[in-house]
Formats: C-alpha cells, sequence, structure tokens
C-alpha cells in the first residue's frame, strides 16, 4: 500500500481545519491500541519517518473481522486487569469494586510502553472461574491484576495482586485501608498508589525476561530494556553500554521514541558527570535524539520529559523545561519519572520548595523503583542542600549513595553537604576519595556544565567543595 502523508490525512479527517500533528499522532495511537499493533515492529499501521502512514496490509472483509482470535499475540508487555471480587457482602459495595478497577485501567492506560486490555474485555471473566494462565490465552497478556474489595463496619480494605499470565506467579502483592467517610479520597489515592507500585515491578520484569532471551532473538524493545539498567546506573561503563544498546534498538526502529529519548539522555547526563569525551558533541547529539524523539511522538511522556531535561542540561532554558515536563504529567499526572525531573529543573533553577515538593511526590508514587528510586532522593538532597538545609540533606544523600555508589554527582553533593554542616574532616576525607576515583576531576569542568542557575545557595556549595579539597 502507498504511502498516507499526515497532511492528507489531516484534510481528509480534519477538512482542512487547524489541526497540528499531535491530533492525528493521537488517533494513531489509538487505531493501534484497538489493533494490538505495536509501532516497533507493526503488522498494520507503519510509520514512514517525517513523510505520514503506509497500511502494511490489503483491505478486504477478512482485515476488518472483528473476531480477536484471528490477531497473533502481541510480543509486548500486556496487561489486563479483571474486575475486583466484592467480598463486603453487601451488594451496594460492587459499584466501588468496579470503580476501582476501572480507575485502575485508565491509570495504567497512561503507562505509555504497556498495552492494558479495555474493561469490556476484561471484564467477562466476573463470572467465569479459570486459572491465571487460560485468561492470559484468551486476552493475549503477559501480566493480570486480581483483587477484592471487604467492608467491615466503616471500615475498607482493598487487597490487589500483580500476576504473571503464563505461570501464575505472583510478582507483587499489597493492601490498602481506608473508611467509608473517605471513600472517593480513598479510591483516587489507592489507584496512585497502585500504579505507581506496579509500573517499575512490571519494567523489572520485562527487563528480566529480555536478560534471558537468546542475543540473536532480541528486538528493539528487548535492547531497550536491557539499556535501562545500565543508564540507571550512571556509572562511565553503564552509560557506554546503554549507548550501543540504543544505537542497536534505533538501528531497526529508527521512530522509537523512548529508545530515542533514553539515548539522549545518555549522551546530556555525560558532560555533567565528568566522564564525556566530548562534551560539546554530546550536546548536540542529545538536542538532536531529543528532537528526534520528539518529532516520532509528541504525546510520549518519556520523550516530553526528556526533551524537558536536555533543555535544561544543553540549553539552560529553565523555563521550556518546565513547559515540557508540564505536558507530560498533563498525559499522565502518576508519572513518577516526570515528577522527578520536575523536581530537578527546579531545583537547579533555584526554586528550591517547589523541587522538594515535585521529588516528595516522585518517591510516594514509586517508593522501590530498582532503577531510578534513587534520583528523586538525590533531587530532594540537592534542592535542601542549596537551600542552606545541609544537615536535613544528609540523610537523603547518604540514601541515594548507598543505592548509586558509583554516581559522581551524589559524591559531590555528598562531599558539600558535609562541609556546609560543619563536618569538615569527613567532607575531606570524601574529597581524597573522590579523586581517586575520578583521577582527572576538575571543579570547574563540573561547574562549567552544570546547569545550576547561580542562585547564592549554587555559589556556597561549590565554595564548600573548593574549601573541602577539591581541586580547580
Amino acid at each position: 500500500m502507498q504511502v498516507v502523508t499526515k497532511k492528507q490525512l489531516i484534510d481528509r479527517l480534519w477538512n482542512g481545519k487547524g489541526v497540528g500533528d499531535d491530533a492525528l499522532t493521537s488517533c494513531v495511537q489509538e487505531l493501534r491500541r484497538a489493533l494490538g499493533d505495536d509501532p516497533r515492529s507493526p503488522r498494520f499501521v507503519e510509520t514512514r519517518h517525517r513523510r505520514g502512514y503506509r497500511l502494511l496490509l490489503p483491505v478486504t472483509s477478512a482485515a476488518i473481522a472483528t473476531d480477536s482470535a484471528l490477531l497473533p499475540p502481541l510480543d509486548k508487555p500486556s496487561i489486563a486487569v479483571l474486575p475486583f471480587r466484592n467480598r463486603s457482602g453487601n451488594p451496594e459495595q460492587e459499584y466501588f469494586a468496579d470503580g476501582l478497577a476501572e480507575d485502575l485501567i485508565t491509570g495504567l492506560s497512561r503507562v505509555s510502553w504497556l498495552f492494558v486490555i479495555a474493561r469490556n474485555s476484561s471484564f467477562v471473566f466476573r463470572s467465569e472461574k479459570v486459572d491465571a494462565r487460560t485468561i492470559g490465552d484468551r486476552l493475549g497478556v503477559r501480566y493480570l491484576v486480581e483483587g477484592s474489595v471487604r467492608r467491615a463496619g466503616p471500615r475498607l480494605r482493598l487487597t490487589v495482586q500483580l500476576i504473571e499470565a503464563a505461570t501464575g506467579n505472583h510478582l507483587w502483592a499489597d493492601k490498602y485501608d481506608g473508611s467509608l467517610e473517605e471513600v472517593f479520597d480513598f479510591q483516587d489515592r489507592t489507584v496512585v498508589s497502585l500504579v505507581g507500585a506496579m509500573e517499575p515491578k512490571l519494567r523489572a520484569a520485562e527487563i528480566l525476561r529480555a536478560r534471558r532471551k537468546p542475543p540473536e532473538n532480541l528486538d528493539a524493545f528487548d535492547l531497550y530494556l536491557q539499556a535501562v539498567p545500565r543508564l540507571a546506573s550512571f556509572s562511565p561503563q553503564g552509560i557506554a553500554e546503554a549507548i550501543g544498546l540504543l544505537g542497536r534498538a534505533v538501528a531497526l526502529s529508527p521512530d522509537y521514541a523512548q529508545a530515542l529519548a533514553d539515548a539522549a539522555v545518555c549522551r546530556v547526563v555525560r558532560p555533567t558527570l565528568g566522564y564525556s569525551p566530548d562534551p560539546y558533541r554530546d550536546l548536540r547529539e542529545a538536542a538532536e535524539l531529543s528532537r528526534r524523539a520528539l518529532e516520532s511522538d509528541p504525546t510520549d511522556t518519556v520523550a516530553l520529559e526528556v526533551a524537558a531535561f536536555v533543555a535544561v542540561l544543553a540549553e539552560r532554558n529553565y523555563e521550556v523545561g518546565w513547559d515540557l515536563v508540564e505536558k507530560a504529567l498533563a498525559i499522565n499526572p502518576n508519572d513518577a519519572r516526570a515528577w522527578n525531573r520536575l523536581g530537578w529543573i527546579s531545583a537547579w533553577a533555584g526554586e528550591f520548595e517547589r523541587a522538594m515538593t515535585a521529588s516528595e511526590k516522585a518517591m510516594r508514587l514509586s517508593p522501590l523503583d530498582p532503577q531510578w528510586g534513587f534520583s528523586p532522593k538525590y533531587a530532594l538532597a540537592s534542592a535542601l542542600c542549596w537551600d542552606g538545609r545541609s544537615e536535613e540533606a544528609l540523610p537523603w544523600v547518604r540514601r541515594a549513595f548507598q543505592e548509586r555508589p558509583e554516581h559522581t554527582g551524589i559524591h559531590l553533593l555528598f562531599i558539600g553537604a558535609l562541609w556546609l554542616s560543619g563536618r569538615h574532616v569527613e567532607a575531606r576525607e570524601a574529597a581524597r576519595n573522590h579523586v581517586a576515583m575520578v583521577p582527572g576531576f576538575s571543579l570547574s569542568h563540573t561547574r562549567k556544565f552544570c546547569p545550576a542557575r547561580g542562585m547564592s545557595g549554587h555559589e556556597q556549595y561549590f565554595d564548600a567543595l573548593r574549601e573541602a579539597g577539591l581541586p580547580e
């Protein structure tokens, strides 16, 4: 089938009205979701970079059949939320159990890399007694969410389990308690907590799945997953390995927004961490990769939040950074990484209270994230230190340090917080250890590529690093 340009589609669908690419991209995403189509290895609709879209199958009566059994299983992370069981003994509580499950479906559907089965399909299992594997096979999903609601007097208890469909193994479970007096607030808070807890668990399970695959069978998504923990290590070797994996992913799928975005992160953080072979080239490449990610999918929250990060780290454009991360949060208000980016941008800009609030929100949303859980702690510690509250910063920077001992930025914050807290002997010892770990360290280089705006708290911090003995 021939390529149809974006302009042709907009003119045909909106009769020439002033509609931008974002609206068209959203429509294509909804179409793919309905078809179970993966943009990285499409079976129905192919994106042609900077041109438009191409239908891969001929349009026949068979091609538009509605029987979902004709579609092959999804080769991507997919999940179904089953109807929550009402164990209250009160039929009137059925609406509350259904409302919780429906809100969870909505919340999970905002996770851009996850395919979520619609309510009308997953709720057909309300009265069927079948095992997890059978449900997974019939819905074509890898993961299931089961839950139950119990009422005891004025108290409510929700129990939720995340299950691997193929094995029936329980990957995660938790309980949430509330009261009838605050039932709607309880529903909102619980759904936010559920999405925040499940997303890193699902990501970790998918990373483990990708590691089990033979190298010759890796596709773009598997390569991306293998790159995630390497990038999150923030070590020189880890980032170098992530760059290689993400480069292979983009070669297989040039329009893969999340792989492009994380490739941009790899480049943009190296100059600030002090181990870039060519800082200015890294910054240029980060800006280009971020631009391609956003162009590929302007509604992808990862692409938006990374574009915000790059705008600040590469260009010191805090206003653009705030605007982009706010767009990401408008799409998915439960995105812990977007809240974390907001915390960092605000801390660098000198908006310390805003930084603390955003960092605390990120930690509440995803308190046990094995890849990115250290970052909001580090951001909170930075904001506290730069706001003149170094004693309060120390416990947080120690926790971040324990999770990422190779992260050079956390080392520096630890030195600065110690010095500003009056612990000069410890600060000097930490400074000596840092120089031994990073032999070519230069304080002037670090300051040059640090995106801190230059508020008084930032200046006092760099003075403290110098006084602690770090070489200029």
